[in-house]
């Protein structure tokens, strides 16, 4: 795994939640082990606040293993705004209850449980694609997810979800059909380097790791 700060912050965060990390950087070798996950403390969390855009995908994965989530105001790269309302929307469409604060964005899961649906996207974001596969592969029911985007990194994270137990299937025209399963497994993986990353190295696809409950998970380069 790259020494860049997603890769510090990512580690950080699944820390906060319980996850324990071993991150061997001779190797470039990371695994997880997320046997203890819990809810982070909303202090701990607010630490890590503008420092990335990254929180936001965790949403899902806790929602299935904790029951709620936090999202506190959110920072990222100079590229410029990019809302997070079609993440919240897709939970939303999921069953997801959302309540934005002035401290950050609270999300709960319904007692009944998050359901598939069908997610069309204006456009074919990145982040929300992301987001839609990471809680769709443990809802109930199927999602279908219309418009999503392609790029290398989602592609990899499929590879990752199904290697970790996920019934995923990809069309030609950008939809994603998605059939959640009651858990997920662990998984090794060499993560692939995008074009717009390779200087950095690969993007992460670490947040599928608070959905496990078993095994450790192993992401060697």
């Amino acid at each position: 795994m790259p020494l860049i700060r997603d890769t510090d912050v990512v580690s950080d965060l699944l820390s906060l939640h319980g996850v324990q990390i071993d991150f061997d950087q001779d190797r470039g070798t990371l695994r997880m082990d997320p046997s203890n996950v819990k809810i982070a403390s909303r202090s701990d969390i607010d630490t890590l606040a503008g420092a990335s855009r990254i929180p936001i995908l965790f949403c899902g994965p806790l929602l299935h293993q904790l029951g709620e989530a936090f999202i506190p105001e959110l920072g990222g790269c100079a590229i410029g705004g990019r809302p997070i309302d079609f993440h919240l929307e897709t939970l939303r469409k999921f069953g997801a209850i959302v309540d934005k604060q002035p401290d950050g964005v609270h999300i709960k899961r319904p007692a009944t449980g998050l359901h598939g649906a069908i997610i069309e996207l204006p456009f074919p974001s990145v982040g929300a694609t992301e987001q839609t596969l990471l809680t769709a592969v443990r809802n109930e029911g199927i999602t279908t997810l219309k418009g999503a985007a392609i790029e290398p990194e989602i592609l990899d994270l499929i590879n990752v979800l199904q290697k970790m137990g996920a019934i995923i299937s990809v069309d030609t025209d950008r939809t994603i059909r998605i059939e959640g399963v009651a858990k997920l497994s662990g998984y090794r993986h060499t993560a692939c380097r995008t074009a717009l990353r390779l200087p950095r190295g690969p993007r992460p696809p670490w947040p599928p790791a608070a959905t496990s409950t078993c095994a450790a998970l192993t992401s060697p380069t």
